[in-house]
């Protein structure tokens, strides 16, 4: 199998070596083992994985794994013609690169092959994709079937295009470690040689089998049966192995007889030259030249090495931009498989295809994603983009060969250019500066704010809500100068987060149900917009605050040198000079641009100034050795280090010599004379210094000696001075700072605050590996405040209306601590996750009149239509208990003026005041009482109080809609039955009481519960409930009780036994709403409808009823269109009725 992957036709340097080697003797041992060749391939699947070690650097890892049985594979009942099965493409996928091959004598290892080739992603070579390729059949490693015209030994141009692919796009990572897997003391003899030709036909066909006398040839092996040669011969249509002999001096050689005396040495391969690029890929906006160059000068042979290194080079050409209007690259892509619907159930021959970006995970970015048109469903329509195609719509980045590979804004390969805010790419943000503003003035409708230039990038507009919460009643929209709104028009808002495309410049909405609504785009814009808020309700002032840049005109601005630069670093630790660098700075806002701006701008001198002159460098004498000589004159050696010496502190620390360079180093030896002493300490040298810093000790040993050098009693010397310890490092150690700690950076609950841990000696800042790292100070650590606050919701209230659809509402509060108290500021919560508060609502159709549109903000109907606006709620009158709410109601006009009331007589005028309640305490309760009864079904009880801080009050303060229930329903195991008759007479009979509480389960039948299986205690459970959530992940519980072996209830069970009583379960990803776009309008002018399709969908594109989606978020599928009024447009008005 080795061999066959080093063949130079498989155009990669591919090793084979064997980690681990298991034999399995029985089944209990390894994987299950059926004839269903799919099933057997799953549980080897599953049994590799756990034998595996995930560890792809640990010796024991393999990175695909071959089960080689002598069972038979079949495909089916009755149908055992396979010899191996695999997945495609799943080479280092831990559960699926995984084969198996049937072992039929030496010709397995071609199957092996085959197999391993289809992990590698390798098809056969008769199929489609070969096909596809413009590559004629050739029956190698990878042919369907083994026959006389297949050559197992080699590969393909097919199999080598798509082994090549594979690793090439990176999905072969987990082969580039180097295995250091076991030397086996392999023979170097071809397999034909250790396996002559009827040992190969018994190990094929079983013992006795021989190779039939009259069909020797290479190519194929023909034994007789092993019940003789009168049975006839047989072949699997394999060849004989190499090294078989076939002749005087000849041996097979890959299915032909050979001399012996052919050349074996293996020869590596050297790469040739690089051949000529090719043709751009791209017309405009960035394409990809590539050129190649082949393995061939030599080309490996007889098992040598595959050429290493790049095989492809890279460069880009037409990196112009693409005109405006011209179609998306990604898009005509998709665009040439319009008509096209691959037998897909629900496309027609008219579908279209369009790019799909969003949801694409990053290492598929480079495969063609195209959607349906007007759907959501979308399929992988090829295997890889065509070169120079972006990998996304927010990225510069460019596929290359199926990969993404870095780009920069000017869309060449490798560049790191990116646009400045001005949007010019590889700019220094000169070219543009920056407006902004603020807006806080309203009268009822759409109220301009600004109108934003043609060229204008970097635009951030957000409006501040003057409450606090995401309903204010003011919302920002966009237009084009013509007037036509692109954002939120026709009164009608988007509540959703959405992103717009305005000729090709992204902008993402955040939706108006936020307590900050925003619009935001870093793209240039190509077309003048005007920015509006729109202004319903109580006519509260909006909060609008916008920024953008805008280009600067030719001229319109000029720049200087400005010498007030930053300084740049000192030119010595000490004693040095330092220079101020000159900044090119534009005179109108001191932004500082690239030096290209002032090139032709004369310079000033640059400035300089003396810096670090609070210390002094300085050589210092650190100790001195004893002199080499007792007796006459010798030499000492002297220790001189470079100190900085800090002249206010008057402190010296050592520092690295090549600081004081510059200074003469004072001589390291000095001349000395001896005593000549008739006996003497004579020492060794000094041990390592017992400190490396604030003074440590170092010491040597003494011994007593005469001038001949011969050793003498220690008390011979004792008169002379004996020093055998020394101080050494007196110099301070560097120790760990720290700075203070951060703020907590939560506002509430559990956060991390940081601060920062360096090391220093004096006032200098070293390397963290001089100080101790067991002694460094904590960088991080908890904070914890108080708890966080949360929305608490009410019920939903009456519909606004009497009739159609109208809306209802509800009281969402932010609550916090145990007893849940009402805040008065409702910025302590999340706004993010703040419930609804409204919703529509939809009562029996109202009597047919004017056509009317109702939806979460009203609707106006341009040119003849009234109707009844009204404002927001005021606060409850009462803090707690009952109290009453106002709002404004009045009858409006198509153009949001005042209207005589009498002009909406015909409509259902909406309730000025309303009553309300707000809760003054909240309820509490307390545990459940025990069972009234021991067995079949009694009541539990338990206290239901209204408390306001920790003090219990009447109840009428509390809200009767979410009062606790006090009873309910418990069930005990069924009674036993009683024999005995009840007389008149006698007292009525008593079960024994239970001095523990019982456990209720209202939702669970008793009688589905587990049997015990033996005396004592011990836990039952019952059978687990349905999923929590129908989609996403969700949890299902069921009951876990105690109980002696009599069913009753108890408590001595062990919990550190107890079984869990709830689990995770998924029901699969949710389904969402998908729209088509809106078809044409019904008229021309004066109030036409437009409609659209919106359905419930899954992300697999399958349809659903409306009733699986969230019925709240669903988009409308109906809106107003042209609705200015008709040239001579006239209608009737009702007036009000007369007496």
């Amino acid at each position: 199998v080795a061999a066959i992957y080093k063949d130079s036709s498989i155009g990669n340097l591919i090793n084979i070596v064997i980690v681990k080697l298991i034999v399995i003797h029985n089944e209990q041992e390894g994987p299950a083992i059926t004839f269903n060749a799919a099933t057997t391939l799953r549980n080897f699947c599953l049994w590799q994985q756990a034998q595996n070690t995930l560890d792809d650097a640990h010796p024991s890892h393999h990175d695909t794994a071959v089960l080689i049985t002598r069972e038979d594979i079949c495909r089916a009942r009755e149908k055992c013609d396979t010899l191996g099965l695999a997945e495609l493409g799943t080479m280092c996928d831990p559960l699926r690169s995984c084969s198996i091959s049937e072992e039929n004598g030496l010709s397995a290892a071609f199957t092996i092959a085959h197999e391993l080739g289809h992990v590698f992603n390798v098809p056969h070579d008769d199929s489609f994709k070969c096909k596809e390729a413009g590559i004629k059949h050739q029956y190698h490693v990878m042919a369907p079937t083994l026959n006389y015209h297949t050559s197992p030994w080699t590969w393909s141009k097919c199999s080598q295009k798509y082994i090549t692919e594979f690793l090439d796009t990176g999905y072969g990572e987990c082969l580039l470690d180097k295995p250091s897997g076991r030397i086996y003391d392999l023979s170097s003899q071809l397999p034909g040689s250790v396996y002559d030709v009827n040992k190969q036909c018994e190990l094929m066909f079983g013992l006795g089998s021989h190779v039939c006398p009259y069909l020797k040839q290479c190519k194929r092996l023909w034994c007789t049966s092993t019940e003789g040669v009168h049975k006839g011969c047989r072949t699997q249509h394999m060849p004989l192995a190499d090294g078989t002999v076939c002749g005087v001096g000849m041996h097979c050689r890959h299915g032909i007889c050979v001399s012996r005396e052919m050349e074996t040495r293996p020869v590596d391969g050297e790469w040739g030259p690089w051949g000529p690029y090719s043709s751009c890929s791209r017309t405009c906006g960035g394409g990809i030249k590539s050129t190649t160059r082949l393995c061939n000068r030599p080309e490996p042979r007889n098992g040598g090495k595959y050429c290493v290194g790049r095989r492809m080079k890279f460069r880009s050409c037409n990196t112009d931009s693409c005109p405006k209007g011209k179609k998306d690259f990604r898009e005509q892509q998709c665009s040439e498989f319009d008509g096209k619907h691959f037998n897909i159930n629900g496309l027609t021959s008219a579908v279209r295809w369009l790019p799909k970006y969003s949801g694409i995970s990053m290492k598929d970015r480079c495969k063609l994603f195209c959607r349906v048109s007007g759907t959501t469903s979308y399929y992988q329509l090829k295997d890889r983009v065509a070169d120079g195609t972006p990998c996304g719509a927010e990225t510069n980045d460019l596929c290359v060969q199926g990969l993404c590979r870095q780009a920069g804004c000017d869309h060449v390969l490798n560049s790191k250019a990116r646009r400045d805010k001005c949007g010019i790419c590889g700019g220094d943000n000169s070219s543009c500066k920056t407006l902004a503003g603020t807006f806080n003035s309203a009268r009822y409708g759409y109220n301009v704010v600004v109108n934003i230039p043609k060229g204008a990038t970097n635009i951030d507009i957000r409006q501040h809500s003057y409450s606090g919460k995401p309903e204010d009643d003011n919302y920002l929209a966009l237009s084009d100068i013509h007037g036509n709104f692109i954002l939120n028009g026709n009164f009608v808002v988007s509540m959703s987060k959405r992103e717009i495309n305005i000729q090709g410049a992204i902008f993402e909405y955040s939706g108006s149900n936020n307590t900050i609504e925003r619009i935001n785009s870093t793209d240039r814009i190509e077309e003048e917009l005007t920015l509006q808020v729109l202004c319903v309700g109580n006519l509260y002032n909006p909060d609008v605050r916008y920024s953008f840049n805008i280009p600067i005109e030719d001229g319109s601005d000029l720049f200087t040198w400005d010498p007030y630069g930053p300084w740049q670093d000192c030119s010595r630790m000490c004693q040095g000079i330092r220079r101020r660098r000159m900044t090119c700075i534009r005179k109108s806002d001191h932004v500082v641009v690239s030096d290209q701006r002032c090139e032709l701008i004369p310079t000033v001198p640059d400035a300089f100034e003396e810096c670090n002159t609070e210390c002094e460098l300085r050589w210092h004498n650190v100790g001195k050795s004893d002199c080499t000589s007792k007796c006459g004159p010798g030499y000492r050696s002297i220790e001189i280090h470079c100190m900085k010496y800090s002249v206010a502190k008057g402190l010296s620390v050592p520092v690295g010599d090549k600081y004081c360079a510059d200074q003469q180093k004072p001589p390291t030896r000095e001349p000395c004379h001896g005593d000549c002493l008739l006996a003497s300490w004579h020492y060794t040298e000094w041990s390592e210094c017992s400190r490396s810093c604030e003074r440590g000790v170092r010491t040597r040993e003494a011994f007593c000696m005469n001038n001949l050098g011969r050793h003498l009693p220690d008390r011979e010397c004792q008169e002379l001075p004996r020093v055998v310890t020394q101080s050494c490092n007196e110099f301070l150690c560097p120790s760990w700072s720290v700075s203070e700690w951060s703020e907590c950076p939560v506002t509430c609950g559990k956060g991390m605050k940081h601060r920062q841990v360096w090391c220093q000696l004096n006032d200098e800042q070293l390397r963290d590996d001089f100080c101790n790292p067991n002694d460094r100070p904590e960088s991080i650590t908890q904070c914890e405040l108080h708890e966080c606050a949360s929305w608490q919701v009410g019920p939903w209230g009456s519909c606004a209306v009497t009739c159609g659809r109208g809306y209802q509402m509800r009281a969402v509060k932010c609550v916090t601590g145990t007893y849940r108290v009402i805040l008065d500021d409702d910025r302590e919560c999340n706004a993010a996750t703040r419930p609804r508060d409204n919703q529509e609502c939809e009562l029996p159709s109202c009597p047919e009149t004017t056509k009317l549109w109702t939806t979460s903000l009203p609707l106006v109907q341009v040119g003849k239509v009234t109707q009844w606006r009204y404002g927001s709620w005021t606060p409850c009158s009462a803090s707690c208990g009952k109290g009453d709410r106002a709002r404004y109601v009045s009858c409006r006009d198509a153009h949001g003026g005042i209207a005589d009331e009498s002009f909406c007589a015909h409509l259902p005028r909406p309730a000025e005041i309303s009553s309300c309640f707000s809760p003054c305490g909240e309820w509490q309760v307390g545990n459940w009482s025990p069972c009234t009864v021991t067995c079949d079904s009694g009541i539990v009880t338990r206290q239901v109080i209204c408390v306001n801080y920790h003090q219990q009050i009447n109840e009428n303060y509390c809200d009767p809609e979410g009062q606790p229930s006090k009873e309910q329903e418990c069930n005990m195991p069924p009674c036993p039955p009683v024999y005995h008759v009840l007389k008149t007479h006698d007292p009525p009979s008593h079960f024994p009481e239970i001095g523990y509480p019982p456990i209720h389960h209202p939702q669970e039948n008793i009688n589905q519960w587990n049997r015990p299986s033996g005396g004592g205690y011990q836990w039952r459970t019952g059978p687990w409930g349905a999923c929590s959530s129908t989609c996403a992940g969700g949890f299902h519980r069921r009951v876990v009780v105690c109980q002696d072996e009599e069913g009753r209830s108890a408590s001595y069970c062990d919990e550190a036994t107890k079984p869990p009583e709830s689990r995770h379960c998924d029901s699969g990803p949710c389904p969402r709403w998908n729209y088509g776009n809106w078809g044409e309008c019904t008229q021309t002018c004066g109030d036409g409808i437009k409609t659209r399709l919106v359905i419930c969908q899954l992300p697999t594109g399958q349809m659903l009823g409306d009733q699986n989606c969230e019925i709240l978020d669903k988009p409308p599928n109906m809106a107003q269109c042209n609705v200015h009024s008709c040239p001579g447009d006239v209608s009737w008005h009702r007036g009000p009725w007369k007496s």
